[in-house]
């Protein structure tokens, strides 16, 4: 089933927008309950209603079930607002609002976050009413693209399309859930002053066909010709429309008025926005190169620019990637959508300024991309791996659609899934040193049917990092690269990992299959867990790496991402925010082997 064009002119009834700050406020307590910012007590011996007090008798109650990780899964129809006499509770900010004091906001901070909050509505008022007639199983057959269209994001933020720089038309003309499609814009960039990085094999002719057909390509050369530029001087690079509009027209307006930059306008296929907002997937051709455009807009805790640090390392690391995916059997399901290309304009001005904040110096630049559909085998699909907890308007989440679908049980479907996607990011830790930043935008599952046959692995240039040890399979990699890519200690490597895609993933997953089909959590990590001991069991050499890298110690860090938004507020700075710790977490995979196993006995 494919989606139509989206219809830009909905009504957005009052029934969606309370469904949309309910859900959101059930996100929201839930979140910063298992952050510990907020505390959750229960109102009845079975645990089922619980209140979280604000202070001054002023509490939230609702409906839960305490899940294995410590969240609560909160029925987002039983909010009520209790001051004392209990009404509905269906205003997301007001919530915030109320909650204030114990959040600890500042009052500048709280402002800016409402912001946030109510950009994040209204995105998710219309995937509802673009998502509303789809069941699951109409979602679990939607194509990656539409499918990406219609998902709440990230789920440990609450505000999680908060796009501070956007109105309505930017969202209506941009976003994904606006069905938005657009040409890029092209400028010609002096060569003396362009970063340009191209895969060996690759030239720019290759990036220009990924974009343009013959006859775009060619009114964007006679555009080129008549501004009485040439080739030999300037390399034709797309930019984002709204970015050229908001910040680069006037921003780099010095380099415009010497020649350096020079405006031809929008050319070429029609490309649309992923879940990532500023990587922008070809809807004319899908097999083509996706292109990875800043935007400077602050978006889920950060300003989406395009480190220029990072630029030229692109297809080399990706070619690394490659041929370790190709060259090891543990490696086999792996699909490295490989950086082919880069480019970036440095600023100037802001170059020159030490510890200028981030935003500012990632203004200019673009990532050309292998798209997940190119040469997939016939038979096979993308889905982003985000999707797999999205629920219809029933509750019921995608991945239960898929297991149905499959013919397999909950086991088997989940022994699958781990096995190809989560099993080969463990082996790229522990075999190379290798970290990905595994969250649910970032990794792909390849489906053959509705079974996980693979994973596609993608967004190396700044969310991936090494480690500080000495790992001899990393001497193969190019030392320019690694030189540039950060060096972490093995136990924060080992986060992007464990924080990044178990508990910021899988998490959501398997709250997802006991909300609706009671599946035990306890025997989904014991699931994960086996095949983490098969996979060990495989490859005796890797003893000592897997005692750096224990994902079956007893114990886990806490990482909270919110409350860290609510501390530093929305102040310049030169990185982006670091996330914070909490107590430590009882770890599911530990839980699943010894429970699990019991129960399953």
């Amino acid at each position: 089933m494919a989606l139509g064009p989206l219809q830009k002119g909905r009504v957005v009834t009052g029934e969606l927008w309370r469904r949309a700050n309910r859900a959101i406020l059930a996100r929201a307590i839930s979140e910063l309950t298992y952050e510990e910012v907020l505390t959750a007590r229960p109102l009845d011996a079975a645990n089922r209603r619980w209140e979280v007090p604000l202070g001054e008798g002023l509490a939230y109650r609702f409906g839960a079930a305490r899940r294995i990780w410590g969240q609560l899964s909160i029925d987002p129809e039983t909010l009520v607002r209790a001051a004392p006499e209990e009404k509905p509770a269906d205003d997301a900010v007001a919530f915030f609002v109320d909650a204030r004091t114990v959040l600890d906001i500042s009052a500048p901070t709280l402002s800016t976050y409402a912001r946030e909050l109510y950009n994040t509505l209204m995105a998710d008022t219309r995937i509802l009413a673009e998502r509303q007639p789809l069941t699951a199983f109409d979602l679990a057959r939607l194509p990656d693209l539409d499918l990406q269209r219609l998902l709440d994001g990230h789920p440990k933020a609450p505000a999680n399309k908060g796009r501070i720089g956007w109105g309505l038309e930017a969202f209506q003309a941009y976003s994904p859930e606006f069905g938005s499609e657009f040409q890029l814009f092209w400028i010609a960039a002096a060569r003396s002053h362009l970063r340009l990085s191209l895969d060996a094999g690759l030239d720019e002719a290759a990036l220009l066909n990924a974009a343009l057909n013959r006859s775009e390509r060619a009114r964007l050369e006679a555009a080129r010709d008549a501004a009485g530029i040439s080739a030999d001087t300037h390399a034709l690079v797309p930019v984002h429309p709204w970015q050229w509009q908001a910040m680069l027209a006037a921003t780099y307006a010095g380099e415009i008025a010497a020649g350096r930059i020079v405006p031809l306008g929008q050319f070429g296929d029609r490309f649309a926005a992923q879940q990532s907002l500023r990587t922008l997937a070809n809807v004319s051709r899908p097999e083509a190169l996706h292109v990875k455009l800043p935007l400077t807009v602050l978006n889920t805790s950060a300003w989406r620019g395009v480190p220029g640090k990072y630029m030229d390392i692109g297809p080399a690391l990706s070619r690394w990637l490659a041929g370790m995916a190709a060259t090891d059997p543990a490696l086999e399901p792996v699909r490295v959508l490989g950086e082919v290309a880069g480019a970036f304009y440095p600023h100037p001005q802001f170059e020159r300024i030490p510890e200028a904040p981030y935003q500012h110096l990632e203004m200019l630049g673009a990532i050309w991309r292998e798209s997940p559909l190119q040469g997939l085998p016939k038979g096979r699909r993308p889905m982003m791996m985000g999707a797999l907890p999205q629920c219809d308007a029933g509750g019921r989440p995608v991945i239960s659609a898929l297991i149905e679908l499959s013919g397999l049980g909950h086991e088997a479907w989940l022994e699958r899934l781990f096995s190809t996607v989560f099993v080969p990011l463990y082996h790229f830790l522990c075999r190379y040193g290798v970290g990905f930043i595994a969250h649910g935008q970032n990794i792909t599952v390849i489906l053959e049917g509705d079974v996980p046959v693979g994973v596609a692995v993608k967004d190396f240039q700044g969310d991936l990092d090494l480690v500080d040890v000495d790992f001899v399979e990393l001497a193969t990699l190019d030392p320019a690269v690694r030189a540039t890519l950060k060096k972490r200690p093995p136990a924060h490597l080992f986060q992007h990992l464990q924080t990044g895609h178990i508990a910021s993933v899988l998490r959501f997953v398997s709250a997802a299959l006991a909300d609706f089909d009671g599946f035990d959590e306890a025997v989904f990590y014991r699931v994960l867990a086996d095949c983490v001991v098969r996979y060990q069991s495989r490859h005796p050499e890797l003893a000592e790496r897997f005692r750096l890298f224990d994902l079956l110690q007893p114990k886990m860090p806490r990482i909270a991402i919110n409350k860290v938004r609510f501390a530093i507020g929305y102040g310049d700075a030169g990185e982006r925010p670091v996330p914070a710790l909490g107590t430590e977490l009882d770890n599911p995979l530990y839980l699943g082997l010894t429970i699990g196993r019991g129960k399953a006995a």
